[in-house]
């Protein structure tokens, strides 16, 4: 038997189908995974604007670009459109669309805030009673650790970052702003009061030497 004929046997064939099939459900999987990672790590202040977070997602579509350009040139040199590979092939793409979509929409921070937000009303309404803000700093807010609080005249700041890295100017984490003189383009609103931030080193940062009620 030739090699040929014993290429077309239907136990190759099967054979080949399910190993094309693993490599495209390990693509997809893979990408569940580090989509999913990407997601997890913009639902922080000082991960939401991260440039090499972006740099991931762009690499990403750009892979899956090049292979679905890869599949369609195949399909055009063999003429013949395999249907069943689609799936898999479109999956992974639509999964690194929406992740871009909602990383763009700050869609992780938003929800993450979401299961959060009660914890820090509670925390701000303390401090405004006369509670000191670094009292809950090294604490859990939520779903977010406090590094530092501070109660300035014109609202609240609950740090969840240092000053370092992708917020190395003021820090990043939420803000409840009493005064909207106090806000500027380094806040992004979430619900009635609240605003979180990421002052890097490019930012203006319009925060007091001296908060309220303590000296750092």
């Amino acid at each position: 038997m030739s090699t040929a004929q014993s290429d077309n046997l239907p136990g190759r064939q099967e054979k080949r189908r399910l190993r094309s099939q693993l490599a495209w459900y390990l693509l997809l999987a893979c990408t569940v995974v580090s989509c999913l990672g990407a997601l997890v790590r913009a639902s922080v202040p000082d991960s939401a604007e991260s440039l090499l977070l972006w740099f991931f997602l762009i690499s990403a579509s750009f892979g899956l670009f090049c292979v679905i350009i890869g599949y369609l040139t195949r399909v055009v040199v063999t003429r013949r459109l395999r249907v069943p590979e689609l799936s898999p092939l479109l999956a992974p793409a639509l999964v690194v669309a929406f992740t871009v979509a909602a990383w763009s929409a700050d869609l992780p921070i938003a929800v993450r805030w979401q299961f959060s937000s009660h914890s820090f009303d509670d925390a701000a309404r303390q401090v405004r009673d006369g509670v000191d803000p670094r009292t809950f700093e090294g604490h859990r807010l939520g779903l977010y650790r406090i590094d530092s609080a501070d109660h300035y005249a014109w609202g609240i700041y609950f740090r969840t970052s240092p000053m370092t890295g992708n917020c190395s100017s003021g820090g990043g984490g939420f803000a409840q702003l009493t005064d909207a003189s106090g806000a500027s383009d380094a806040f992004h609103h979430l619900n009635g009061d609240w605003h979180w931030f990421c002052f890097d080193s490019a930012g203006e940062v319009t925060v007091p030497d001296q908060p309220i009620g303590g000296s750092r």
